[in-house]
Formats: C-alpha cells, structure tokens, sequence
C-alpha cells in the first residue's frame, strides 16, 4: 500500500512540474488546447465530439493561466484553423490531433 501511494505522488508530482513547465514555455494557444484536451481526458466526450463537461471561459482561463479575454481570442482564433466549434458554451472537438499539436513545447 505504502509502495503504491508513493508512486501515486511521483506521479502527480511529475504532472505538475510538466504542467508548470507548460505555463512558462508554452504559447497561450497552446495552453488554451491543452486544457481542452485535459477536460476531454477527465470528463469524456458526446457522440458529436463535444465535451461532456463544460468549463466556463473564467475557470479555463485559470486552467490555462491566461486571462478570460485572451481564453476567447484562442478559442475563436482554434475555431477559425478548424480545430474546433463552438455551439454557444460549448466546445465541440473536430481536429483532436491538430490540438495536440499546439500543445508541443518547443523547448
């Protein structure tokens, strides 16, 4: 038990320095793809590839560590490359690997 609660905590420790890596070296765009991809990987997609879950442009701007502006600038900038649609609130996924893309770091 003690063996598996320590790989537990190298684990999230692992994904919060990467994270933490991200918000410095990573492009805005790429943060605001990113957290997309990470609510499609906690909460699912529908049929239609939307997301499941539906964040508010405040709390993906946290999630992001950018400002609620600069959160709809990119999602209206992801929506003019194709990547994805928007229907009102929500996020509709159209070009998943496109948006790993924009993840990448080039560091």
């Amino acid at each position: 038990m003690l063996y598996e609660l320590t790989f537990f905590y190298a684990d999230e420790l692992k994904r919060t320095e990467r994270r933490m890596k991200n918000l410095a070296h990573m492009p805005v765009k790429g943060r605001v793809a990113e957290s997309i991809l990470i609510i499609r990987d906690a909460f699912g997609i529908e049929e239609n590839g939307q997301l499941s879950f539906g964040l508010t442009r405040k709390d993906m701007a946290a999630l992001a560590g950018t400002t609620y502006e600069t959160v709809i600038r990119m999602l209206n900038e992801l929506v003019k490359d194709g990547y994805i649609a928007l229907n009102d609130k929500d996020i509709v996924i159209l070009k998943e690997q496109e948006l790993r893309e924009c993840c990448q770091t080039k560091v």
